[in-house]
């Protein structure tokens, strides 16, 4: 990866695990697991043959497809960055997603500048190279994420269906934008005749403040007020370009998302505002790629559990709120949403990058021991239940069980007995 690349995987990670970090402090309602949900959940568990995404005969993934349904949005979770078999049955679910159930965006927790703008220019004959450099590389470099990236992305885009690939984080900072972002911003402004165009200090002073952005991750300035200053100019470039080119213009978008991520820089003390704001934010992305990228298209959303989930802070103790959250509180997009999170038993975890860790095992009365030890996979839709107000323990975010009401987090749950960590490829 050019730009810098190892200091950006570097810094992107930390941040990440950060925010695995936060999510501890998400979900520690302390009720009671109820006998009803055990029941239900050992009477009503789905058996996956495989994770492999080399086979083909896609029939043990009918019940997730049943369970789907017409759903336009599929929200595909992980525990952690750095789950391997996670990442091979995503990889499954995707094909059959594309193949049998017609979805054909595959949206990723990545750059929303160079997945769009970038993408858009690139040639669809030679993808790869694009791909792994403006997808985050806890993925690209992951050794089971060589099948989507290496060949079923590529070879989707000589078919009469391609994979169109896109990214809804408004932390635009890989290779793509690094390169080419402000440059392309400037020329935009330009050509509008924006009012801060003729500002004496446009050159000298307001673009390079704006890339300044993409070197904070590894050397944020020590003055604090800096955050303020450029939040301050990106916040009059958007204004100025939704009165002149539109609120939903694209490069309105791009300066909303360069605004917002300023704003979690100038929190970064209080770890629920740069995290609620980057989830919002990314929720917005996708509706405006559902509305005006890629209208009437069916996504498939790749991201971590804690931010597909339906999660919101119910005591206002820790004002935390997930972006599948923001997403399905518009109720035009709540009934067309599934949200599978994934599940592991036991094994070893480990993002690329960093040491290798034993996950948490399960406690005794969570939901990890209610699916049948004879099976490595399986699947359970919680959408089918006819009661939804349970508290139980379940490892949803992170490797760590904690108690909440699952079944209104995730409409699904994929379970994985054996997990183990990611290897370079």
């Amino acid at each position: 990866m050019g730009g810098g690349g190892a200091v950006l995987f570097l810094f992107l990670t930390m941040k990440y695990k950060i925010l695995i970090c936060y999510c501890s402090f998400l979900l520690t309602t302390v009720v009671c697991a109820q006998p009803q949900t055990r029941a239900w959940v050992k009477s009503h568990t789905d058996a996956i043959r495989t994770v492999e995404p080399d086979s083909t005969d896609f029939s043990d993934l009918a019940p997730i497809g049943d369970a789907i349904g017409d759903a336009r949005f599929v929200m595909l979770g992980e525990q952690d960055h750095g789950d391997a078999p996670t990442f091979l049955a995503k990889t499954r679910l995707i094909k059959y997603l594309h193949e049998v159930k017609g979805f054909n965006v595959l949206a990723f927790e990545s750059d929303f500048f160079g997945l769009n703008q970038g993408w858009d220019l690139q040639d669809k004959k030679d993808v790869t190279a694009f791909v792994k450099r403006n997808i985050f590389p806890v993925w690209t470099g992951c050794n089971t994420c060589r099948n989507l990236f290496n060949t079923y992305i590529p070879a989707t885009q000589s078919t009469t269906h391609p994979l169109q690939i896109t990214g809804f984080d408004n932390q635009m900072i890989l290779t793509y934008s690094f390169y080419n972002l402000i440059h392309q911003l400037d020329s935009v402004i330009r050509a509008l005749d924006l009012p801060v165009s003729h500002d004496p200090e446009y050159s000298t002073r307001i673009l390079p403040v704006i890339d300044s952005l993409k070197f904070w991750y590894a050397a944020p300035p020590n003055d604090k007020t800096f955050f303020d200053r450029c939040g301050t100019i990106a916040r009059n470039i958007h204004d100025q370009l939704a009165l002149k080119a539109g609120p939903d213009n694209f490069w309105t978008m791009v300066a909303e998302n360069i605004y917002k991520e300023t704003l979690t820089f100038q929190k970064a003390d209080d770890f629920r505002v740069p995290r609620n704001t980057r989830d919002e934010q990314m929720a917005l992305n996708l509706r405006w790629l559902a509305e005006h990228k890629y209208p009437g298209e069916k996504f498939i959303i790749w991201a971590a559990n804690s931010h597909v989930a339906k999660y919101a802070d119910s005591d206002g103790k820790r004002s935390l709120e997930a972006m599948g959250h923001f997403f399905t509180r518009d109720s035009n997009y709540l009934d067309q949403t599934y949200v599978l999170g994934f599940n592991s038993y036991s094994g070893t975890a480990g993002r690329l990058g960093y040491k290798d860790y034993d996950i948490q095992k399960p406690k005794k009365d969570g939901f990890e021991n209610w699916i049948p030890s004879t099976l490595p996979y399986a699947f359970v839709d919680f959408r089918k239940m006819n009661f939804r107000k349970e508290y139980f323990l379940l490892k949803g975010f992170g490797h760590m069980s904690f108690k909440n009401n699952w079944a209104e987090v995730f409409d699904g749950v994929f379970f994985i007995r054996e997990m183990y960590p990611c290897e370079k490829k």
